[in-house]
C-alpha cells in the first residue's frame, strides 16, 4: 500500500515539477533506489504524461509561464546534450542505445510542442494587440 502511495506522490511531484527533478533527487524524496524511480517512470509513461501536461497549457499569458517555457527549453536540451554524450560510448548495450535513442526521440517531441506553443503564444499576443487597437 505504501508502495503505490509512494508512486503516486513521485509522479505527480514529476508532473509538478515539469520533469526537472532527477530520478536521483526523486529517490532520496521517496526513500527507494533511483532504479525504482526510473522503473516507475518508464512504466507509468511519466514522460508522455508530462508532454500531455505541456501541451494542455491554459492561453493566461503570465511572465513565470514565460519562466517555464525558458526553464523547459533549457532543460530539454541540456538532457539531450546528456543522451547524445551516452551515445557516444562504446560500451553501452544495444538495448541501451534503443532506449536512449527512444529517449531523444521523445526529447525533440517536447522542444516541437513548446516551440508549437510559443509559436502560438505569440501569435495570440498579436492578435490581442490587434483586437485592443480595433476597440
Amino acid at each position: 500500500m505504501k508502495k503505490n502511495q509512494d508512486r503516486k506522490n513521485a509522479e505527480k511531484t514529476f508532473l509538478q515539477d515539469r520533469g526537472r527533478i532527477t530520478n536521483k533527487e526523486m529517490a532520496k524524496k521517496m526513500g527507494v533506489h533511483p532504479a525504482t524511480i526510473a522503473r516507475w517512470k518508464k512504466t507509468d509513461e511519466w514522460d508522455i504524461k508530462l508532454i500531455q501536461d505541456i501541451s494542455d497549457i491554459n492561453d493566461s499569458e503570465t511572465s513565470e509561464e514565460d519562466d517555464f517555457f525558458n526553464a523547459d527549453m533549457k532543460h530539454l536540451n541540456l538532457l539531450n546534450d546528456h543522451i547524445e554524450s551516452h551515445l557516444q560510448k562504446k560500451e553501452l548495450l544495444s538495448s541501451e542505445i534503443l532506449e536512449l535513442s527512444q529517449a531523444k526521440l521523445n526529447i525533440i517531441s517536447c522542444i516541437e510542442i513548446l516551440n508549437d506553443q510559443l509559436k502560438y503564444s505569440d501569435m495570440r499576443k498579436i492578435q490581442l494587440r490587434e483586437n485592443q487597437e480595433f476597440d
